[in-house]
């Protein structure tokens, strides 16, 4: 693949990489707070007043994002006592892999940037040859960009979805739903 491809496929995997970041993030969001106001029923003791704040706060992101009203409505509520939240999880995985998508184009992007720096900066040098220099073309097809896989984008596709589970294990453990 040519520099000026790895370019135009850098830009398409931004993109496509904030496409799936984006609502993957919302429907996660609501997800939880659903999960957080079914789960903030009355219970007696200090409790109660967490819960409560939780419940109403809630309430009132719900009724003041009716922009939303599409993922409030369609967003699986996750039931961590027991249930399998196969769609959660999932949905939950498409915000990783959003993540890695719009980096492995990220540097793409500035590896194609570099390059097509560089053979500028040769060409220069190239016509201070005179006749026996080298033409941006034979420059431009002795260069080939290796492809670029999300799969090596190590820490925001495997570690970073590990330790954001294990802190919000303990927010809402805290917070006694769990």
């Amino acid at each position: 693949m040519t520099y000026q491809q790895a370019g135009r496929i850098a830009i398409l995997k931004r993109v496509a990489g904030w496409v799936i970041f984006i609502p993957a993030l919302l429907s996660t969001l609501i997800s939880l707070l659903s999960f957080m106001f079914k789960h903030s029923e009355k219970q007696p003791g200090i409790d109660a007043v967490m819960l409560d704040f939780v419940h109403v706060m809630v309430d009132m992101v719900k009724f003041n994002t009716p922009f939303l009203n599409v993922f409030w409505q369609n967003s699986p509520v996750p039931e961590f006592n027991g249930g399998a939240n196969i769609g959660f999880w999932l949905i939950y995985i498409l915000i990783f892999v959003g993540i890695a998508l719009q980096a492995s184009g990220a540097r793409m992007w500035r590896q194609s940037r570099h390059i097509k720096e560089g053979i500028e900066d040769q060409l220069i040098m190239e016509q201070a040859k005179g006749s026996e220099g080298r033409t941006r073309a034979q420059l431009e097809e002795k260069i080939h960009m290796p492809r670029h896989t999300i799969f090596l984008q190590i820490f925001p596709l495997y570690i970073l979805p590990i330790i954001i589970a294990i802190a919000g294990y303990f927010v809402l453990k805290l917070l006694g739903m769990l």
